[in-house]
């Protein structure tokens, strides 16, 4: 186990055991890893903040209820795409009353971005595309795609990735 694992952890066990401190230091280490995935998939700050925060709350409500603290990761992360997907939903539910660009993962804003420097025909293709791409990967096992979500997203090496998912 590597020297910033083995510091996670000890942080981690001092965090479940009540000490507010190393909660504190546990959200912050937590929030600079997530940062980079929730913004690769809301491509937006203030989404990803929100994302982030509803994300971090979660976490600190239930890491005393954490089994298996070597799974501390991948469990978070699930948490993060869990809210990612709960914010998704109520994206696609508002658009469902009101008709405008298709909202993928908070892409509203960057398709019509798109827009002003081709054609909306180019946005909306992009559009159209990201949409595909995610309902394929949301047919992956939830497995793959974790091992998706740290590779790409985390550019975690292939030897921790494999560690993280056993």
């Amino acid at each position: 186990m590597s020297q910033d694992n083995e510091n996670i952890q000890q942080i981690l066990s001092e965090a479940r055991s009540g000490d507010q401190a190393s909660m504190g230091r546990l959200a912050v280490i937590v929030r600079q890893r997530l940062y980079p995935f929730v913004f690769r998939t809301t491509l937006n700050h203030d989404l990803t903040e929100d994302v982030l925060q509803e994300t971090l709350l979660t976490m600190v409500g239930k890491v005393a209820s954490l089994r298996d603290k070597r799974r501390f990761w991948p469990w978070v992360f699930r948490i993060a795409w869990s809210k990612l997907q709960d914010n998704h939903r109520l994206r696609r539910h508002r658009s469902v009353a009101r008709p405008s660009w298709p909202c993928i993962n908070g892409l509203e804003s960057h398709a019509t971005d798109r827009a002003g420097s081709g054609s909306l025909l180019e946005a909306a293709i992009h559009a159209e595309r990201l949409q595909r791409l995610s309902s394929l990967i949301e047919q992956l096992s939830r497995q793959h795609r974790d091992i998706l979500r740290l590779r790409y997203y985390e550019q975690l090496p292939y030897n921790e990735i494999a560690t993280l998912t056993r």
